[in-house]
């Protein structure tokens, strides 16, 4: 599955505009490739959601770049994001693409995610979360974990 492919998925779906929850964030990410050294990126996050009662159903776009320098690649993620909502947190699901940048190379495949979202106050949540990178251009899969800060606007 393309990038391109999830864009026209989100781009259906509507604008970000228009959701009932915008939010943007920071993530610390600690990637373990199958092949290769782990790296930890720092992640800027943003998206939307369409709040359905205790279901929500949303998209998200992100960059990561490596926090060390010497990083082997650059991460940017288009996700369709569901949530359920348990009252003290709320669980996630997600898949999307996913595209690395490592100088001259660039890899594409698919991802997929499962989380945890907890309430700090009304507008800051912290999110834990692991996500799968299936890379289909010879590239190797990666395993992602990830501590986030959400701020809702």
């Amino acid at each position: 599955m393309k990038i391109s492919t999830i864009a026209i998925a989100v781009a259906l779906m509507g604008s970000t505009a228009h959701a009932q929850d915008i939010y943007a964030g920071v993530a610390f990410d600690y990637g373990t490739p199958h092949a290769g050294d782990s790296q930890t990126a720092a992640t800027l996050l943003f998206g939307g959601a369409y709040d359905m009662g205790v279901l929500a159903l949303g998209a998200e776009a992100e960059y990561g770049a490596a926090a060390t320098f010497g990083g082997d690649y650059d991460t940017a993620r288009l996700r369709l994001i569901g949530s359920y909502d348990f009252g003290s947190m709320t669980a996630l699901a997600s898949v999307g693409g996913t595209r690395y940048d490592a100088g001259a190379l660039n890899y594409t495949g698919y991802n997929y995610g499962l989380g945890v979202q907890v309430p700090v106050t009304n507008a800051l949540d912290l999110r834990g979360e692991v996500i799968r990178d299936m890379m289909d251009d010879y590239g190797t899969n990666v395993t992602t974990t990830r501590v986030a800060a959400i701020y809702s606007f």
